[in-house]
């Protein structure tokens, strides 16, 4: 029997749902790149998440967890293997705290915050994305990071195991994580807040989406948000890639429909029908050309998923 049917019967029998099949990426991703996924699920809640995380880890076969599609770059050829997208969604508050889903949006935490009159997320307005991907990649602005208020975090780890850590077992850095290294999965989370006045962190949060509006491409554009983390200096501090890139000369630059943004030179951005192929090609020229101008090489933000790859 051909590996993929025997696979997707097994799945049948251990989820109690059937995956989709040729799914293109490019409807599932912010940059609307990427070809067809051999297999496809959607997981509504935790039990499905972790069933089809433990039988395709059993099964050695090829798997893939995603969030919203940001910060991600698809492969033109797909992916050979089973795609999972993260749905679990939900906001609780509990006294100082907020206990999320890990597939909620960044923008729906946010909101619920504020409405309970609980400060200090107003630096996630305007980031795309999940809770999930978000703790995952430790993402942030304004010198704060979702990792400096996370309490606790369940993670299911691809062997099936569910384990709640402390913030401090999570390895946080500067967009980067031990899930990264483990491949564990985000299934839920506590956010640590401060109560506040909610009319305050309304006005802060529009004075931080004006700021991203002011220097970032307009909302809706292609792109998978800021291409490369921004570089450490000789002194330690975090200098801007943009700038970097700014002064190079990377203004303008394109390979076929993969372009560098008017507005920003972090992101490249998707004119049309640009291929991974095309992004990944101007990337390298991007981070050739700081290099020569400036002795630094930037490391790629923006995750480039391989046809092959697997989280194992």
């Amino acid at each position: 029997m051909d590996a993929k049917i025997a696979f997707e019967k097994a799945f049948l029998e251990a989820v109690g749902a059937a995956p989709s099949r040729n799914v293109p990426l490019s409807a599932l991703s912010s940059f609307g790149i990427g070809g067809p996924a051999d297999l496809f699920f959607e997981a509504l809640n935790e039990e499905e998440l972790a069933k089809a995380v433990a039988l395709a880890f059993a099964e050695k076969y090829p798997f893939y967890v995603i969030g919203g599609g940001y910060n991600l770059l698809f492969d033109d050829a797909g992916y050979r293997g089973l795609i999972i997208r993260n749905r679990l969604e939900g906001v609780r508050p509990e006294g100082q705290c907020l206990n999320v889903l890990s597939g909620t949006s960044l923008a729906c935490v946010l909101s619920e915050a504020v409405g309970a009159g609980l400060t200090g997320l107003e630096f996630l307005a305007g980031i795309p994305g999940t809770v999930g991907g978000a703790v995952y990649g430790n993402a942030g602005a304004y010198g704060w990071s979702i990792g400096d208020v996370v309490r606790w975090a369940t993670i299911l780890w691809p062997d099936g195991e569910r384990k709640t850590v402390a913030r401090e077992d999570l390895g946080f850095g500067y967009r980067d994580s031990v899930l990264k290294k483990k491949a564990g999965i985000v299934l839920k989370a506590t956010l640590l807040c401060t109560p506040g006045d909610k009319a305050e962190s309304e006005t802060r949060v529009r004075e931080i989406l004006h700021k991203r509006w002011a220097k970032h491409p307009p909302h809706g554009t292609a792109c998978a948000g800021s291409y490369f983390k921004n570089s450490c200096s000789a002194s330690g501090a975090r200098v801007a890639a943009g700038q970097l890139l700014d002064q190079a000369g990377a203004r303008g630059l394109a390979v076929g429909d993969a372009a560098v943004s008017d507005v920003h030179c972090n992101f490249i951005v998707n004119r049309g029908n640009a291929t991974s192929a095309d992004v990944l090609r101007l990337a390298e020229d991007l981070k050739e050309l700081v290099h020569r101008k400036f002795g630094v090489r930037l490391e790629e933000e923006v995750i480039h998923l391989r046809a092959d790859a697997s989280m194992t």
